[in-house]
């Protein structure tokens, strides 16, 4: 009986400090991101997907200057969405939406339709992954 209380406590030892280690992780990306400037961030998601797509340099440096662009314009995080009013939440998501078109129009300037279709496929394997974490889904109207 000792045993086994004693192999339970380590077990529940190292599933508790295993907890932190993983909410800790996640903090520090979090600060480490919150530092980047847009150029540094648009750098790093061109760089991304250089790899992801082959990109050429000239191809590159337009990604480059589309991301800069994309991240300067982007409004402020709202704190507390709950206080936002529907007219609010609707132009939020609109002007959201509005800036996903231009910038999937921009890409397909730049971008072959190879590297297109290869974008589209990983992005939207990215928004399902991001949907399935949220957890279940609420019934969407028709």
């Amino acid at each position: 009986m000792k045993k086994a209380m004693i192999i339970l406590i380590a077990f529940s030892t190292f599933a508790i400090t295993a907890q932190n280690k993983t909410s800790e992780r996640k903090e520090q990306r979090k600060e480490m991101r919150a530092n980047f400037t847009p150029e540094q961030k648009a750098e790093l998601r061109a760089k991304k997907m250089t790899l992801d797509l082959g990109l050429d340099n000239s191809q590159q440096t337009k990604v480059q200057q589309l991301f800069v662009e994309m991240e300067k314009n982007r409004p402020a995080r709202v704190e507390n969405k709950s206080e936002m009013t529907d007219a609010q939440k609707f132009e939020a998501k609109s002007a959201r939406l509005d800036r996903q078109i231009a910038m999937k129009k921009q890409l397909k300037e730049i971008l072959t339709q190879e590297q297109l279709t290869k974008w589209e496929k990983s992005h939207q394997h990215k928004r399902n992954a991001m949907r399935d974490k949220k957890g279940p889904e609420k019934p969407r109207m028709k």
